[in-house]
């Protein structure tokens, strides 16, 4: 029996680096959006090189997909902050910047997805 025991409001994700994000559930509106733009993103760059490797055209797109994520997801954060150490706030460039940093992307991903990814492991089952 598949058991739907996903997020309905917003929680805290804890990344590395003392960074916590709070974000909103990732429903299928949230990661649709987050395809759409995340392709738009790629086209655009391969309108541009048509020659564009493909490693780096599949790591683009995991690139892109994870900041779209973010910036759909992302509601808060904590233990962000500029050069001169003072909280940074909130706003899409910024989120965009954070998952720039790989070790916080990948967490970001994992953790943002784990409870979409359970459950569709328990329906596999």
């Amino acid at each position: 029996m598949l058991t739907l025991d996903l997020p309905a409001e917003p929680y805290w994700l804890d990344l590395p680096r003392g960074v916590r994000v709070e974000i909103r559930p990732v429903t299928t509106a949230v990661m649709a959006a987050a395809q759409a733009a995340a392709a738009r993103r790629l086209a655009a760059i391969r309108i541009a090189d048509p020659d564009l490797d493909p490693d780096m055209s599949r790591g683009l797109s995991f690139a892109f997909l994870v900041k779209a994520l973010a910036r759909h997801a992302v509601t808060a954060w904590q233990g962000v902050g500029d050069a001169a150490g003072k909280p940074l706030p909130l706003s899409p460039e910024a989120v965009e910047r954070l998952m720039d940093l790989d070790d916080i992307a990948a967490a970001f991903w994992d953790r943002a997805t784990a409870p979409v990814t359970e459950v569709a492991a328990e329906g596999n089952g």
